[in-house]
């Protein structure tokens, strides 16, 4: 799995063409107004309500099967959890009640946000899904901003996720009392880590990528995943699919969305639901998330950015 792709061929992006970003003030800014930002149910999922507040290490999330009854659930710091760029949280109320792992950043500008969370299952079914968030409008740089006026500009950073596969030994769960059916107890989610390379034309409105050096937190490498070209759209967010790199590699399908924010889009957070990513695991899903800096901003990634013409 995991085959070597270089970083110029995870660049490209895809000429397909878009429409001209609408100005809805007409006042020229292309700003495009300053709305709440819907996150598509396609990678939202069960996650119904969130409140993040990384100054005072604080999660609140609400998940469940409809909203007539939301409820903000506090969750605990989970230090040991961590994924590298992502800080952890973990709910469980019982030893018998689901066990929830979440993964959060902010975006350096502080203008960005976003929550992943799943559990590891439970009675055959499990809960996951994921939140993000912008401050302020979206303000898309000009194309005049960037280099050689293409209208061009690589994010890249950490990708991290949860699975709804078991953490070998469950070690963060809650024990149960002894002599109890196992096949009533919860399950920790497994974690991932990888890095992301995400590619946006403010020109023609699109955008695309990758999420590459996947694996397991702790454990085995797994296949890159394609980000398909789709559009940005006035408000500065996007939708869109996923594949495998190739026909050989593992089947991955699924949907990913984000929001750029800061000035001149200095800032990208979003989430990633894979529904298939393993063909020898039935009903899998990975519930990821990512909160990039604009390639030649203060807390891009240097390891890709310094591999690409950063923007004048």
């Amino acid at each position: 799995m995991n085959p070597k792709v270089t970083i110029a061929a995870l660049l490209l992006l895809a000429a397909c063409g878009g429409n001209p970003m609408p100005d809805p003030g007409g006042d020229g800014d292309g700003d495009g107004g300053d709305g709440t930002i819907t996150v598509p149910e396609s990678v939202a999922v069960n996650v119904k309500g969130a409140k993040y507040d990384p100054d005072k290490d604080r999660l609140q999330l609400t998940i469940a099967l409809d909203s007539s009854n939301p409820v903000l659930a506090t969750y605990e710091r989970a230090e040991n959890l961590d994924v590298k760029g992502y800080r952890a949280y973990k709910m469980q109320e019982d030893p018998l009640d689901r066990m929830f792992v979440a993964l959060a950043a902010e975006s350096a500008d502080g203008k960005t946000r976003a929550v992943t969370v799943a559990d590891g299952g439970q009675f055959g079914e499990y809960r996951g899904g994921g939140h993000y968030e912008r401050d302020g409008n979206f303000d898309p740089p000009s194309a005049s901003e960037t280099k050689d006026g293409t209208g061009l500009v690589t994010y890249a950073g950490r990708y991290a996720g949860v699975q709804n596969i078991d953490e070998p030994g469950n070690p963060d769960v809650l024990e149960p009392v002894p002599g109890t059916d196992p096949t009533i107890l919860p399950s920790q989610p497994r974690r991932v880590r990888g890095e992301i390379v995400l590619n946006a034309d403010f020109v023609d409105n699109e955008v695309n990528g990758a999420i590459i050096n996947r694996r397991v937190v702790g454990g085995a490498a797994l296949d890159t995943v394609f980000l398909r070209g789709t559009g940005i759209t006035e408000d500065g967010t996007f939708e869109g699919e996923v594949s495998a790199i190739h026909s050989d590699a593992e089947t991955i399908e699924g949907s990913y969305g984000g929001v750029f924010g800061g000035s001149n889009s200095s800032s990208v957070a979003g989430l990633v639901h894979l529904t298939a990513f393993d063909d020898d695991i039935d009903l899998e899903q990975e519930h990821g998330v990512f909160v990039l800096t604009q390639c030649g901003q203060t807390g891009a990634a240097q390891s890709i950015c310094d591999q690409v013409d950063p923007q004048d």
